[in-house]
């Protein structure tokens, strides 16, 4: 089968899936776009196995549905870069998480490279390739697709295999194979890909200028757009901008006739704005309205011990040569003084790199130093 084929019958799809049989090892990418809905839209799915690259168009029949077995066969280790996005496009379409995964990006992190490194970087500094990358804004739902682009997905996955096997070389050199082996199982969670609206209004720019009554609205009307959102498969924004729910939020419209005088789109108001009113009048009526989590409420001394806790995260990081967000982010910091314990740094390897010294210097009491400070970490290697 020629690299640059599109698979796109049902009848190739069958003969697809029974060459994939048996397998153990599977690069994965997909190309979708998404701006105009909420949920990724599959265009293509790229495959490469031993000696063979394949891309299979997601437009036509259902290639998700006919590759189930292969992609969620646990037998099969499935490769990817920067897998999150592809992992929540597998999990809008079949409700599940592929596994079990191997993601390059976060092997990379874990050996020096940005924790947010790109494909093509990472090929070119681990396997000396440079690759093209002429095709990177291309719209993947037109049809036909040109040889040039095809060639630019076969490339996306082409290197995944070869350039796993080099990352899990170096991984064994430092004896970090488990912690890598942590952070795919991480990935696997379906947790990461289902939506909230609850917390929705965490996404939402510059929440923090409101506060009491007005965050609680912001809160309210954030949960609204998002189920709106999902229900109706279409972006946020296009349901109501952040700047109109801020808006909405300081205002506080009672009735159609106030809303009409918020700035916000007069076809949102003409057809959300009875829910909109009527989504303000329930936090009014609420005795207990949403209120700020503990970690976006911190005191000045508790917001000087993130700032100490991060300064311990780098110097970790710094001398462990890996990025700092590997090890915690600043979100996680400032759970971990508002006292949350169920935390990624708290578990595994991330515990015994720095998790255990960041517990000691939270729990210390206050102007005392922790024992572990100044001391270096008891590092995990195995």
């Amino acid at each position: 089968m020629a690299a640059n084929q599109l698979i796109d019958s049902e009848s190739e799809l069958r003969a697809l899936a029974a060459d994939l049989r048996g397998i153990d090892m599977l690069a994965v990418d997909t190309e979708f776009v998404r701006e105009r809905t909420y949920w990724p839209q599959p265009c293509l799915l790229q495959l490469a196995w031993e000696n063979r690259v394949v891309c299979v168009d997601l437009l036509g029949p259902d290639a998700i549905g006919a590759l189930e077995d292969v992609l969620f066969d646990d037998r099969v280790l499935k490769v990817f870069h920067a897998a999150r996005q592809d992992l929540e496009l597998f999990f809008s379409v079949c409700g599940r998480v592929p596994g079990p995964v191997y993601d390059t990006q976060v092997a990379g992190a874990l050996l020096g490279f940005p924790d947010q490194c790109g494909y093509g970087s990472l090929v070119e500094q681990v396997l000396g390739v440079t690759l093209d990358k002429g095709h990177a804004r291309t719209d993947w739902s037109r049809r036909p697709l040109r040889d040039e682009q095809l060639q630019y997905a076969v490339e996306d996955v082409l290197y995944l295999l070869p350039m796993r096997r080099e990352l899990e070389n170096r991984l064994a050199v430092l004896g970090r194979e488990n912690w890598s082996r942590e952070m795919f199982l991480e990935l696997t969670d379906p947790t990461l890909y289902r939506p909230e609206p609850a917390s929705a209004w965490r996404r939402v720019k510059n929440w923090r200028q409101l506060a009491g009554p007005e965050l609680a609205r912001l809160q309210a009307l954030a949960a609204w757009r998002e189920e709106q959102a999902i229900k109706r498969d279409r972006p946020r924004k296009w349901i109501l901008s952040d700047d109109g729910l801020l808006d909405l939020a300081r205002r506080n419209p009672v009735d159609e006739k106030a809303l009409a005088q918020i700035s916000i789109p007069p076809t949102v108001a003409r057809r959300q704005g009875a829910a909109i009113v009527s989504c303000l009048a329930a936090v009014a009526g609420n005795a207990r309205p949403y209120d700020v989590p503990a970690d976006e409420r911190l005191t000045r001394s508790q917001a000087k011990l993130v700032s100490s806790l991060g300064r311990l995260v780098d110097e970790t990081a710094h001398r462990e040569r890996i990025a700092a967000p590997v090890l915690a982010t600043r979100a996680e910091l400032r759970a971990l003084v508002a006292g949350q314990r169920d935390l990624r740094v708290l578990r595994g390897w991330r515990r015994d790199v720095v998790g255990q010294r960041l517990l000691a210097r939270v729990d210390a009491p206050t102007g005392q130093p922790s024992g572990s400070e100044g001391t270096s970490a008891a590092t995990s290697r195995s």
